[in-house]
């Protein structure tokens, strides 16, 4: 990923029913994220673009916080002895019932929110009040 003076300011909204996941949330760099065990990934109100290395799928990397989001009723997606740590399937729905987002937390990882860019769409902040959708698809 390319270092850029001026970070993106987004807003992240279900793809299927268009409401509003999170608050404007600031971007930082994948290189200031934190992976040490049992702590937060980044400070609330940031993301990162993230890059799986393997299958090269990029994804919206969030701090775990109050989000308009509810856990899947299927608990097994949050198997973990401390939280959540069942990296296989979604686990974090929007209130429309969409599955969105991974939330990591158990205690032996980084803890984080992760959102797939297929389930979400993100708005970048163009001026006051005034968003209009990116397609992290083709950022750099």
């Amino acid at each position: 990923m390319s270092k850029r003076n001026n970070m993106r300011t987004i807003k992240i909204y279900c793809r299927e029913c268009e409401i509003e996941l999170t608050q404007e949330l600031l971007e930082i760099p994948e290189v200031n994220l934190c992976w040490d065990e049992n702590k937060d990934i980044m400070s609330k109100n940031n993301f990162s673009i993230f890059i799986n290395e393997q299958s090269k799928k990029k994804s919206i990397m969030v701090a775990i916080d109050n989000y308009n989001l509810k856990d899947h009723a299927d608990k097994s997606r949050f198997m973990g002895c401390c939280g959540s740590s069942n990296f296989s399937s979604l686990n974090k729905v929007c209130l429309c019932g969409n599955e969105v987002a991974l939330e990591i937390s158990d205690c032996w990882l980084s803890h984080y929110i992760e959102f797939d860019l297929s389930k979400v769409i993100a708005k970048e902040k163009i001026k006051q009040d005034n968003y209009t959708e990116f397609n992290f698809y083709c950022a750099e």
